[in-house]
């Protein structure tokens, strides 16, 4: 039986008026996704009717909105609808209708109260049409924004009342022009009732389910479908996808276990890929194929009764959907233990930031287990034994013609290079793993868009703008303002006298400028004594590691290019007032937390980054990352061994 035919029969253009009876109860069934439509669909749906409903040189009087698939069942007793193809469409309708009732009189609103359609799920939270809460679940998200679309363009179009009781009235009651939607309804008789089929074969080649969701269905009509009295009930395995969807959307735990900022709905595709094995060549779809195959394979084993074994690139132990689904939880809890131990959470978030996946991290880990138990077959795997295996695995990423590169070669490391991020970023996160109180914030360092910034101003270079010069100049200025020396308040008056000049031609001298960026950049680069003008600007190594930082881009902007004196003000007031994170080694450097607390210093010396701070600096960074660097030592003599 083709798809056509399915459609030969109770085919019907429907006026959406008609659904306005109080008869219509329609229902989502387990296997579908959930309500996905985003500002663009909803939009064009509105701007459409509205088109329709107004515009003269329509010739047309109905407007058709797409298919609705429904088969008729029974839902608590009463007689319904089950949606196979339609969801989205009547779920962003009922908002419309909802709203458009508040637009009625009193008596007609009376008359409405009781007649909507409306909407239940199956295995699956039930959603307030009235009142949608962001936060509850990735349904109410999605509801919640496109009842705020709805609002705001319905605000819009109360500066043309004729146009909106146009509007109204093409999808409430105008005979003339009416909204309508194609209406498909399975009969009882059809050769293929089973509402899986029919699902699939309407959503093959649509880009609107994504693997996961299409994973679910299977599952949940292989549960459905089985006689097996030991089955898992398909209640039961919904309520555990969305445990497990909930997890995946919270921006903590999903940016500790994916490098890749994707859209809300797909990312428990993550668990799929790790499940069957996926590697980046193999394409997209690949995990929902490995499942479809399985499916496959148990209905064609219970027609046919044999024993044979389903076979697979990514497990010898999957004998059915069932096996298939108990691997799909034992790796899920798998992430979240990781996520809740303080040495996997750090060394595995940094590993995935460094672009390894968590299969790969895994693989790994077992593979060296493995090893292990062959040379030492009573050996028992310790906590010291996965640190160890983790940091030789972040090796891996520093290499250079395919040996390691050694610790003592950190210091030379220069601003371009693609070993800077790699090992700022992982001073950080065993800083924070090593204090035990903190936990590396992997959300914020990878949507806040962290990168390498020059601690001490390099020069100016990139100062090229009017706007950006004059506030350059502004910034030194009120540095310049908070110091108590002579020579600063002389700088401050000359600072001020230039702002002043430039102003006033909205032009921007550029000789002067330079000659006085020079002058403020040897001030606040002395290595010793506040009229120290002979610094040697070109040795200050500006671009190697002891002078480089990580930084999210909005607190870079603040302060572009500015002396340290005034990046560390910045730092300093954005880590009291709490409204902006620093990355922690960053907030530490700029507090001069490495700086020798011995030495005597003045209130200028902390406005300065000189020698002992970039020494301090590096030490307490080789403190940390050298003990990384030395595993390799490590795996060296046990292979020479």
């Amino acid at each position: 039986m083709n798809e056509t035919q399915i459609y030969d029969k109770n085919f019907a253009p429907l006026p959406i008026a008609d659904l306005l009876d109080g008869k219509h109860h329609f229902v989502i069934p387990s296997f579908q996704r959930g309500y996905r439509w985003e500002e663009k669909q909803v939009t064009d749906l509105l701007e459409d009717i509205k088109q329709f409903a107004n515009d003269d040189n329509v010739k047309s009087d109905s407007y058709f909105l797409q298919p609705v698939v429904v088969k008729a069942c029974k839902y608590n007793g009463m007689e319904a609808y089950e949606v196979l193809d339609g969801q989205q469409r009547l779920t962003t309708m009922l908002l419309l209708l909802k709203r458009l009732m508040k637009r009625l009189g009193e008596d007609e609103r009376e008359m409405y109260q009781d007649s909507l359609y409306d909407i239940v799920y199956t295995n699956r939270p039930q959603l307030d049409f009235d009142n949608p809460q962001a936060a509850e679940n990735i349904d109410s998200y999605y509801l919640s924004e496109a009842k705020m679309i709805i609002d705001d363009w319905f605000k819009e179009q109360t500066k043309n009342k004729q146009n909106l009781n146009n509007f109204t009235g093409a999808l409430l009651y105008d005979q003339k022009r009416q909204v309508k939607i194609i209406w498909y309804a399975i009969e009882e008789d059809s050769e293929d009732l089973v509402s899986i089929n029919i699902f699939n074969r309407l959503n093959k080649g649509k880009i609107s389910l994504t693997s996961s969701e299409l994973i679910k269905a299977l599952f949940i009509m292989d549960y459905d479908l089985r006689a097996n009295e030991d089955k898992l009930p398909a209640e039961q395995l919904s309520m555990e996808w969305n445990e497990m969807e909930r997890k995946f959307q919270d921006d903590n735990f999903w940016y500790f276990i994916s490098d890749d900022n994707r859209g809300t709905q797909t990312r428990i595709d993550v668990l799929f890929d790790f499940v069957t094995c996926r590697d980046e060549e193999k394409d997209t779809d690949y995990s929902y194929r490995e499942f479809q195959k399985l499916y496959d394979f148990c209905r064609d084993q219970e027609r046919n009764n044999t024993n044979e074994q389903f076979v697979s690139d990514w497990s010898d132990d999957i004998k059915n959907m069932q096996d298939a689904w108990k691997q799909v939880r034992k790796t899920f809890d798998r992430l979240v233990a990781w996520y809740e131990d303080n040495l996997y959470y750090h060394y595995v978030g940094y590993l995935v930031a460094i672009g390894f996946t968590p299969l790969q991290i895994y693989n790994h880990l077992e593979t060296e287990k493995r090893n292990r138990k062959l040379t030492e077959p009573e050996y028992e795997w310790t906590v010291e034994d996965t640190m160890l295996s983790l940091r030789k695995k972040m090796m891996d990423r520093f290499k250079q013609d395919n040996r390691y590169i050694k610790k003592d070669t950190i210091d030379e490391f220069e601003y371009k290079s693609e070993y800077v991020p790699r090992v700022l970023l992982l001073f950080n996160v065993e800083c924070c793993r090593r204090g035990q109180n903190v936990r590396f914030a992997f959300d914020k360092y990878k949507k806040e868009n962290w990168d390498v910034e020059h601690v001490d101003s390099q020069n100016d270079a990139t100062l090229q703008e009017y706007d950006d010069r004059m506030r350059w100049m502004k910034n030194v200025k009120f540095i310049l303002n908070m110091e108590h020396t002579d020579r600063a308040k002389e700088l401050a008056n000359e600072c001020q006298n230039l702002i002043d000049e430039f102003t006033e031609r909205s032009k921007v001298n550029v000789d002067r400028y330079r000659a006085f960026y020079q002058t403020i950049n040897k001030f606040y680069s002395a290595e010793s004594g506040e009229n120290d003008s002979e610094v040697d600007l070109t040795t200050k190594k500006k671009d190697y590691l002891s002078n480089l930082t990580l930084l999210d881009s909005a607190t870079n902007r603040e302060y572009k290019d500015a002396p340290f004196a005034y990046k560390r003000y910045c730092i300093v007031k954005n880590d009291r007032l709490g409204d902006r994170f620093i990355p922690l080694c960053t907030r530490n450097l700029f507090l001069k937390y490495y700086t020798d607390s011995n030495n005597e210093s003045s209130y200028l010396d902390t406005m300065r980054w000189n020698s002992s701070d970039r020494e301090g600096y590096m030490n307490a960074m080789h403190e940390a990352v050298d003990p990384i660097f030395d595993s390799v030592i490590v795996e060296e003599k046990e292979v020479q061994s």
